[in-house]
Formats: C-alpha cells, structure tokens, sequence
C-alpha cells in the first residue's frame, strides 16, 4: 500500500471513533459540565467511560496528527524545514496525547 493510500485510510479510520464518541459525550453533557468535581471523577472512573475517554484521546490526537502533516506537507514548500516541522508536530501530538492518557490514568485509578 502506497503511504498517501496509507495516510488517506488511516485518517478515515480515526475518524470514525471519533464520530459515535463525540455523540456519546454529547450525551453525557451533565457529567462533563457538572460544578461537583467528585461527580465527574466518579463518572470517569467507570471502566466503560475510562475506556472510551483513552480511544477518543489516543483517535483525536492521532487524527489530529496526520490533518497537521497534510498541511505542513502542502504548505511548507523547503524540505529542510518541512522535515523539522513534521518531528515537531509528532513531538508535540505525542506529548500533549501521553499527557492527556496519564491524566484520564491517573484520575481513573484513584491517583489524582
């Protein structure tokens, strides 16, 4: 398989979680926007909730990823500098996403 036939499906793929996760967040509106920090500790710490948080966090970042490598690979017409700027994109995706999964870990297995 081609990598533009690769990165085409792959960005299709983590598109779709991303879909029916965002509407099941939707619906749960009151937990996200709840005042009570407890009550949305103990929501997230459900494992069907921990488990859909840690897709939708590793498909967002993932996705959002490979959207920023198409638009630097579009936009950025020096190699040199498109090559810098892809490490650090990938840097950056990678610490925000490892940042968030040990937030959604940490909360969900009581080590906040």
């Amino acid at each position: 398989m081609q990598s533009n036939t690769k990165h085409w499906l792959v960005t299709r793929l983590t598109s779709l979680p991303l879909a029916v996760l965002f509407f099941y967040f939707i619906t749960q509106g009151e937990y996200l926007n709840t005042r009570v920090r407890m009550e949305f500790i103990s929501w997230l710490q459900k494992p069907f909730v921990t488990g859909a948080a840690l897709v939708f966090i590793i498909c967002a970042f993932w996705h959002a990823k490979l959207g920023m490598e198409e638009i630097i690979i579009d936009y950025v017409p020096s190699k040199n500098t498109q090559a810098l700027t892809l490490f650090v994109n990938k840097l950056v995706f990678l610490v925000l996403g490892v940042a968030c999964l040990y937030a959604v870990y940490a909360i969900s297995f009581g080590k906040f």
